[in-house]
């Protein structure tokens, strides 16, 4: 991995050293696995182990793999990442992220490892970066999620960036049909957003305003229907 680290740099591998037990236990452990045929990667978990929760990637091609782990200390949640390059690349990377307070870690490449930290959440990469690094999920580096959260039954999830953009993204029910609806704005002085309400494999409804002009949005067939949270892609693109 190549990534250029602006943060002050301490040696953080006492904050999540005693951690790394459990991501060792999860390369042992079994599960039921699924394959992704376009990029090799293969999914183990998610499973618990312990009160905390792993999930397993490896790429069957090269053997890079990644190990996420959540949990919490006590009342405190954390996400810990453990990634592995391709056999013979001696490279890794280490991230330990408390969300919305700090995340630090060690990031290995070609046997150089570079300790990093931050208590700015705006500068926090993808919290399970080697997953990012895999190619099997894209990178929110730069964008704060808050929740999900419960509000009367359904569930919300706020991500937004330093530049005011954001993305609202609600998942609930009417009676017994489901339903997503996701919110986003570009930010002040954007002119550009865009909302998109979804029955999944029914419909899906909403617009999309770009510069003041309002495209209205529809489909019933869902090979054509757009990501139910597609404000959050805008906002991963807007970075």
């Amino acid at each position: 991995m190549s990534r250029t680290h602006r943060r002050m740099t301490s040696v953080v591998g006492v904050a999540f050293g005693a951690l790394l037990a459990s991501p060792l236990i999860a390369l042992c452990t079994g599960s039921v696995a699924s394959a992704d045929p376009t990029d090799d990667l293969v999914s183990i978990g998610p499973f618990a182990i312990g009160g905390y929760n792993d999930t397993l990637t490896y790429d069957s091609t090269n053997l890079a793999f990644d190990n996420y782990t959540t949990g919490s200390l006590g009342s405190t949640p954390f996400d810990l990442d453990v990634y592995q390059g391709p056999t013979g690349s001696n490279s890794a990377e280490y991230v330990f992220t408390i969300p919305l307070l700090f995340q630090g870690g060690l990031d290995d490449v070609d046997g150089t490892s570079t300790p990093f930290y931050s208590f700015n959440p705006f500068d926090f990469i993808s919290p399970d970066a080697g997953l990012v690094t895999l190619g099997g999920a894209p990178s929110t580096e730069g964008i704060v999620t808050i929740g999900p959260f419960a509000i009367d039954g359904s569930t919300d999830t706020l991500s937004l960036d330093a530049a005011g953009a954001f993305d609202n993204y609600l998942v609930g029910s009417v009676d017994s049909t489901s339903f997503d609806l996701d919110i986003f704005s570009a930010g002040p002085g954007s002119d550009t957003s865009e909302i998109l309400f979804t029955v999944p494999s029914l419909f899906q409804v909403g617009i999309d305003d770009v510069g003041g002009v309002i495209t209205p949005i529809d489909s019933f067939a869902p090979v054509d229907a757009f990501a139910p949270d597609i404000g959050l892609l805008d906002l991963v693109n807007s970075l």
